[in-house]
């Protein structure tokens, strides 16, 4: 049976995904990995299929998977948008007896506001590398320890849940992506993601810009990143809310005035 590799442990919201993944692809079983860099090796030397953050409403892009991805041979196949909740739990039932709050940094970050009302300033937060491994660490703490975690996984853990959607913005989606080196056709593509590099001449990036506006494309993402070549070489990379299919001659005039180019994907929305 094929694998479905997702960011590990289980618990957390790229399991979420995997498993939403898991309902439009057949006979697929679910393997949690422990970084992005092993999850895109295994994914680019067989037939499995991996689940990968790619981008957050708050925090941005996932610089891990884009600069991963593109050095691979695996391909975009569709995106998942996952709504992101968090919530507090404890072994004690009172807040008030809180005196440890463990989380991913990600998550106290985006529950700061919450922590600043509802806590002094002798609150002690402790890091830790995700939210699901911050909330199995209670098993190990007194009631004076508290954990951060995903409504899924509170209800999990069957500890006191104290208070639920504690984020400070409400609207938190983190997008997924499903990666594969085969086309699993998934359904109609609208977005395609693609990276390059520039020739190194003024206006390089402008004559770029100017086949996106003469072909009318919404340009929806554009990031530069170091190629980890050269110094001081960027590569760009960019995603315009077409298929591929519909942009093919846009896409010809672009990889022609470029020194690398590369179609990470043409995918759907699941």
């Amino acid at each position: 049976m094929k694998k479905l590799y997702f960011l590990g442990p289980k618990g957390t919201y790229s399991e979420l995904a995997a498993k939403k993944a898991k309902e439009v692809i057949d006979n697929i079983e679910l393997e949690d990995i422990s970084t992005i860099a092993k999850i895109v090796e295994l994914v680019n030397k067989s037939d499995n299929i991996a689940v990968l953050p790619i981008e957050n409403s708050i925090e941005g892009i996932v610089r891990q998977t884009i600069d991963n991805i593109y050095k691979s041979d695996v391909k975009i196949q569709a995106e998942i948008d996952i709504k992101i909740e968090h919530c507090i739990i404890s072994k004690a039932s009172d807040v008030l007896k809180i005196k440890h709050i463990i989380s991913h940094p990600q998550a106290l970050a985006q529950c700061q506001k919450y922590i600043l009302e509802n806590f002094d300033e002798k609150i002690d937060l402790v890091e830790a590398s995700s939210t699901a491994y911050a909330g199995n660490k209670l098993k190990e703490q007194d009631e004076t320890y508290a954990a951060i975690v995903s409504p899924h996984l509170a209800q999990e853990l069957n500890y006191n849940i104290l208070e639920k959607n504690i984020g400070d913005i409400k609207e938190n989606k983190t997008r997924f992506i499903i990666i594969s080196k085969k086309n699993l056709h998934l359904g109609k593509n609208i977005r395609t993601s693609f990276v390059f590099n520039t020739k190194n001449e003024p206006g390089a990036l402008l004559k770029i810009l100017s086949i996106i506006n003469k072909y009318n494309l919404n340009l929806i993402y554009l990031e530069s990143r170091p190629s980890k070549e050269v110094f001081g070489e960027y590569n760009f990379f960019a995603d315009v809310d077409k298929g591929s299919n519909e942009i093919k001659e846009a896409l010809i005039e672009i990889e022609k005035e470029c020194n690398f180019y590369k179609m990470l994907g043409s995918y759907c929305n699941i």
